[in-house]
């Protein structure tokens, strides 16, 4: 088999690539180059999350924040170390700081579409301790923007903030209370279909 020339890959990225430039050496090796980095970077960044989640998981939450920090220096663009910090400063209760990074995550996801994953739990977790501070109004909008982007707990949070939603339950509970002749309160929750 014969190598592949100069010319062959400039015909080659002429057919596969006709809105791209003709130079295909300077922009091919100039790419290779900058994608390589960005692909370590990636892998690092995703083993540090990983470690991190780990330690988390395993009750060792000062050595998983100093993954997520890592992480975080590394790329400083990307959401996903400051929500899995957030999360684990929240388990030392740092309210403070956590509150910092979910911003931080909130902020970072809104401006990329490819980071709507991250945008719900962050918001979903935000949601969570503005209404452990007792902000229930900044509480009920990051459950709102949540659950539009599908989250199912912030949706059951919304609903459950919905005065009518609430009057059903109450009234629901009543009657199969009734009907069955418990001694007991009957909790139900109403969750559109």
């Amino acid at each position: 088999m014969m190598p592949v020339t100069n010319h062959d890959k400039f015909v080659i990225n002429a057919i596969f690539n006709p809105n791209y430039p003709l130079d295909f050496d300077g922009v091919s090796q100039a790419d290779t180059s900058v994608s390589s980095q960005i692909e370590k970077q990636v892998i690092e960044l995703k083993l540090l999350e990983a470690e991190g989640v780990r330690l988390a998981e395993h009750n060792y939450l000062t050595e998983a924040i100093e993954c997520f920090t890592r992480a975080i220096e590394i790329n400083p663009q990307q959401p996903s170390p400051y929500n899995n910090r957030a999360q684990a400063f929240q388990l030392q209760n740092r309210t403070n700081e956590a509150n910092v990074d979910l911003n931080t995550a909130i902020e970072l996801a809104s401006s990329d579409n490819s980071h709507q994953k991250v945008l719900c739990l962050a918001l979903t977790q935000r949601g969570i301790l503005n209404r452990f501070l007792g902000k229930n109004e900044a509480s009920l909008e990051d459950f709102q923007r949540a659950a539009e982007l599908g989250s199912p707990f912030a949706k059951q949070q919304v609903l459950l903030t919905n005065p009518y939603a609430a009057a059903c339950n109450e009234m629901l509970a009543k009657i199969f209370k009734q009907a069955s002749g418990a001694q007991k309160h009957i909790s139900f929750k109403f969750s559109p279909s």
